[in-house]
């Protein structure tokens, strides 16, 4: 390339600038949106994935509904390929004393492998028996601070406490790996009422000699797991593989618990038949031995009364007693007692024989209860289980929705722009691609000036784009973050090949609309390249021969249509330009008011109660009885929840055998589980109603559903995550891990939270009795009243949890951050994509008519008429844009919150007028704004520079 060629091919840079500088920012924009939020995404996972390895937390929990030993243990580490560590866990859910209320925490025993070892914030680990770790959020609740002490109630599933009870002293404050979302930030609402509201750490040594040997789950860490990165699909493949040859020795060691949980039962059901017989022995030989006194007694006095009878000549011995002979009357007396005794004797052998049948009865109903010991059932599960963990998959895969469709309508108004800008960059230079041409340069030299000026712009925006892209709008994301997760750090990654890839991208499609537009000046020859391009001839247009409209309309109106009609691919691609902008504000103003609607389609529109109140089964009859006589309280419902995690068994699947293992395969859901007592009407405290498609979604929920006894109503969202449709076989975990299918007989409309509703009925069937132990209540007063009436009684120990419909409608703006953030940055850079489109295509249509507006100068029009005769146009095309952009980012909205699937949250579609008006004003306002920046250009035409002739 010489260097005449190439000074020229830097000067058509400095001289072009502004197309130049348009291309690198819509380049910018496109790499940034590309690149920004899945960067964030990834940064997520990748810091979430530290923190797990740094941690050590388990792969792979199993959990029994009898229970592990430490054979089993000692099984899977010798008999499963692929484990690399596994350890027994102590845990268990107890009521806790806060600040003057119930509450519940889980209480888990330290490995002293250090697996699943919490992050220390402040102070130490626990090192003996009576000390404790925590987490923040019970200092703040509590009051408490490191040093004080902290007492554990009693169990709230099981009879037998694992931990022993006496103070625990708080030597530090931790981050449990295992559970990272913020309780108290943007993930609150995904907690339900019967979840555990604490975390508490102790030595293994605080556990009680009575459960030792007995693990409530076994925790296991696989070989190779720390190589990979977590929620990646080689990752998920490795666990997988475990979960399946876990599943090889299954069956053998639920057999052996079941067997050996049966033997310890009929060796205690032994020993005690055989000292119940040994009594029973003992006493019938006493029983035995006073009835042969008796008789022996009895033998002795009636001789002594036939020696008496004879002595007094045939006198009775009652006959001599009454006559008053003393012999008589002591014979008489001693024979008394002595039918006084036989009666007692009678009586013990009566009682003897109730407490020999009763013992014997005794016995039998303990060997059918051994006998009706359910089998041992595993549940193997990965960390999708656990909350925290899934919800970090979830939104990221839903912000990753956002950035995936998004750079598409950036790329394609990129396509626009830079057609735009090459073809009238060179139609102003066809006189020098001529000169060229004339001079020798082949066509592929000529075309290199083009595509270095193409490809320069792209690769200046792509890097200024992936710095953005990957410092910037991570760092603006993370702050949201830093709400939803409990994680110590984010950290940045840069992801070559996606970085690269995403600027290569917009540099080919750039670069090769460079060449295209090239391509058609290079075939004409220099001869035909020196002269003028010669003007479109000119025609009636449509409006002309409208006469009425077309007679009454003035004549810089009549010069606006015909150059409208007259330049129709400009026209377009300006219209198509202002369309797309427009729909990507109006697709963001559209999952903004989406967000918005969740409030108060949930609240109100789902959630009719104004408290929820969970106490223990034995307060509950006290706590409702109490509630119903206070006043502030208008009426109240008992029903029974649980936590519980719903999966798909498989359609047809019937026995919790099989669901067992289904749904340790599968995704699984954290819901709650709502029992609705027989007689009692849910609908004035929740409304059940059928959810609709996600296309209708905005019109509300369908018909009113009515709880059956043959099936279970799930939430949209549930049946959204996990597949299940209407007729489908669902499997219901509750926390006792009793599973148990049951029939989808309904999908209904809820937007917050996910929950599984059914009959007392159906709940008898699956799980055995019912035992109600929560309360739903309307309450008196305004939102204030209401949240101080369920303050006071979050401090009275009969409640274990208190839930206030008002303090949730109060705290909803800041759990939904994460998503309002997105939007903001889709609007920010819809914006700036929207204005560099409008100025591009206006100083590209000032400068391909510059001879035309030279000419009305000169003709005689002002700066105001000249002003107001380009500016006219660029309004009315960017009307016309509006008007198309608006229903086209309502579809795109639709489509958007479709893909944006989170737990626990279902978006319905719902668009308010406002956003409508706010998004055509925006195009409107950056229309205005060119239109200011374009007059200048104006102004500046050289009439007589503009009017010269080539030749």
């Amino acid at each position: 390339m010489s260097s005449a060629f190439a000074k020229d091919m830097w000067r058509t840079v400095g001289h072009g600038w502004k197309r130049f500088v348009s291309i690198m920012i819509i380049t910018a924009l496109g790499v940034t949106m590309a690149t920004g939020l899945k960067a964030s995404c990834v940064d997520l996972r990748r810091s979430a994935d530290l923190f797990f390895d740094g941690q050590d937390l388990y792969d792979v929990s199993v959990v029994s509904t009898l229970g592990l030993t430490d054979d089993d243990v000692s099984a899977i580490g010798r008999d499963v390929d692929g484990v690399d560590h596994a350890v027994g866990v102590y845990g268990e859910e107890v009521a806790i004393d806060v600040d003057g209320g119930r509450s519940k925490a889980n209480v888990t025993a330290l490995d002293d492998g250090n697996m699943d070892e919490p992050l220390v914030t402040d102070g130490r680990l626990p090192r003996t028996a009576d000390e404790a770790v925590t987490t923040d959020m019970y200092l703040k609740d509590s009051g408490s601070r490191i040093g004080d002490t902290v007492t554990f109630g009693d169990p709230i599933a099981s009879d037998d406490d694992i931990f022993a009870r006496h103070p625990y002293t708080i030597v530090g404050t931790v981050i449990d790996p295992a559970d990272i979302n913020n309780a108290e930030g943007a993930t609150a609402f995904r907690d339900n009422a019967s979840s555990a509201d604490y975390d508490f750490f102790v030595a293994r040594s605080a556990v009680n000699d009575s459960a030792k040997g007995v693990y409530t789950a076994i925790h296991l860490t696989v070989r190779g797991a720390k190589d990979e990165q977590a929620y990646g699909t080689a990752y998920t493949a490795l666990i997988d593989r475990m979960k399946t040859r876990l599943a090889g020795i299954q069956d053998d060691r639920e057999q052996a618990r079941t067997k050996q949980i049966r033997d310890e039962a009929d060796a205690d059901i032994d020993a005690e038949e055989t000292k119940a017989n040994r009594e029973i022995a003992d006493a019938q030989a006493k029983l035995d031995d006073a009835q042969a006194k008796l008789d022996g007694q009895r033998t002795l006095l009636d001789g002594q009364a036939a020696q008496l009878e004879s002595a007094m000549g045939g006198l009775t011995v009652d006959q001599a007693a009454a006559a008053g002979v003393d012999a008589a009357v002591r014979l008489r007396d001693a024979r008394n007692q002595l039918d006084e005794a036989q009666r007692t004797l009678d009586g013990q052998r009566r009682e003897f024989a109730a407490n020999r049948d009763d013992a014997r009865n005794r016995i039998a109903r303990a060997r059918q209860k051994v006998d009706d010991i359910e089998p041992a059932q595993w549940y193997v599960r990965d960390r999708t289980a656990l909350g925290g963990y899934a919800s970090i998959d979830s939104d990221a895969k839903s912000i990753e929705a956002i950035g995936t469709a998004f750079p598409i309508l950036f790329l394609l108004v990129a396509v626009l722009i830079s057609l735009t800008a090459i073809t009238r960059m060179v139609e102003e230079e066809r006189g020098l691609i001529g000169t060229y041409k004339a001079l020798g340069y082949r066509k592929r030299e000529i075309l290199r000036k083009y595509v270095v000026y193409a490809g320069l712009a792209c690769l200046l925006g792509g890097i200024l784009g992936d710095l953005l892209g990957f410092v910037a709008l991570p760092k603006i994301i993370f702050t949201i973050f830093e709400t939803m997760y409990l994680l110590p750090a984010f950290t940045l990654h840069f992801d070559w090949a996606y970085g690269l890839g995403a600027v290569a991208l917009f540099v080919m499609v750039v670069v090769g609309s460079a060449v295209w537009a090239c391509r058609g000046e290079l075939r004409l020859t220099p001869a035909a390249l020196m002269r003028p391009k010669a003007p479109k001839a000119g025609r009636k247009i449509l409006l002309e021969r409208v006469r009425p409209l077309w007679n009454r309309m003035s004549f810089l109106g009549k010069v606006t249509a015909r150059n409208l009609f007259r330049y129709k691919s400009r026209a377009l691609m300006t219209i198509c330009g202002i369309a797309g902008c427009t729909m990507l504000l109006m697709c963001g103003f559209a999952i903004r008011d989406s967000v918005v609607a969740l409030s108060p389609n949930q609240y109100g529109g789902v959630t009719a109660y104004d408290l929820m109140a969970v106490t223990s089964q034995d307060d509950h009859a006290k706590a409702m009885k109490a509630l119903k006589a206070d006043d502030e309280v208008r009426d109240v419902l008992g029903v029974r929840i649980d936590s519980a995690t719903l999966s798909s068994a498989g359609a047809g699947s019937d026995s919790s055998a099989d669901s067992a293992v289904d749904s340790a395969s599968g995704r699984e859901e954290n819901v709650q589980l709502v029992v609705v007592p027989d007689g009692a009407d849910l609908g004035d405290y929740i409304h059940l109603r059928e959810a609709q498609s996600d296309w209708s979604a905005a019109l509300g929920g369908g018909a009113t559903v009515r709880l059956t006894d043959d099936g279970v109503a799930i939430t949209k969202n549930a049946q959204q995550m996990l597949g299940l449709d209407v007729g489908g076989v669902a499997h219901i975990k509750d926390s006792a891990l009793h599973g148990a299918n049951a029939t989808v007989d309904a999908v209904v409309e809820n937007y917050l939270g996910n929950s599984v509703f059914m009959t007392q009925r159906l709940y008898e069937r699956l799980y055995g009795d019912y035992h109600a132990n929560a309360m739903l209540a309307h309450l008196d007063g305004d939102s204030a009243a209401q949240i101080r009436f369920c303050d006071s009684l979050a401090r009275d120990d009969a409640y274990l949890s208190v839930t206030s419909t008002a303090e949730l409608v109060r705290d909803f703006t800041k759990n939904f951050t994460l998503i309002n953030t997105v939007v903001y940055v889709l609007l920010v850079l819809a914006g700036a994509l929207a204005f560099v489109v409008l100025f591009t295509l206006s100083t590209t249509n000032i400068s391909e008519r510059e001879r035309e507006l030279a000419t009305i100068k000169v003709l005689g029009f002002n700066r105001r008429e000249v002003r107001r005769y380009v500016n006219r146009e660029m309004i009315i095309l960017t009307l016309i844009g509006v008007a198309v952009g608006l229903p086209l980012g309502r579809l795109a909205g639709e489509g958007l919150t479709m893909v944006l699937r989170m737990p626990s949250i279902y978006f319905a579609v719902h668009v308010q007028w406002p956003s409508y008006v706010i998004s055509g004003v925006l195009s409107l306002a950056f229309a205005l704004l060119v239109t200011l920046a374009t007059n200048r250009m104006l102004d500046r035409i050289d009439m007589v520079g503009a009017l010269k002739s080539p030749e």
